[in-house]
């Protein structure tokens, strides 16, 4: 998996379904999923849901292969500012 960038969440703003398969990004702590934030997610391949609003992303590092619906302003690039002040 490669590390996501912020020019594919901004090419992904308008259409979730643009977040591409085997990157990771970063749910942020501005967006529906505060309390995961900080966590790594990937694109689900396998079923899930995928509609303009919103792309089903598996929770990296959750042993329950928790997965949530995530839109790009949801997510951060890993390593991005913001992300360094989420105090993990």
């Amino acid at each position: 998996m490669t590390p996501g960038t912020s020019e594919q969440l901004a090419a992904a703003a308008q259409d979730a379904r643009a977040l591409p398969f085997d990157t990771i990004f970063v749910i942020g702590a501005e967006g529906d999923w505060k309390h995961l934030a900080g966590q790594r997610v990937h694109r689900r391949r396998n079923g899930g849901f995928s509609n303009p609003d919103g792309v089903s992303m598996c929770v990296t590092d959750s042993p329950t292969h928790q997965t949530i619906i995530a839109e790009a302003a949801d997510l951060l690039p890993p390593g991005a500012v913001t992300q360094l002040n989420l105090g993990l």
